[in-house]
């Protein structure tokens, strides 16, 4: 475990200027995106060996 990369993706959602849906639905989604747990924290991988790309999505 302690002789492997762990390559994860990770995606930062940001609200959009012109919603596609309701307000109260978009921050509801995003308080529950922002609560879920990490890909290191469900797998249980070490902190030291995990490598994140990441991106933005505009909800």
């Amino acid at each position: 475990m302690m002789e492997t990369s762990f390559f994860l993706g990770r995606e930062t959602i940001v609200p959009n200027r012109v919603p596609a849906m309701t307000r109260w639905r978009q921050k509801l989604f995003i308080w529950m995106f922002r609560n879920a747990d990490t890909a290191t924290v469900f797998f249980q991988l070490p902190t030291n060996r995990v490598v994140e790309l990441g991106t933005q999505v505009e909800l």
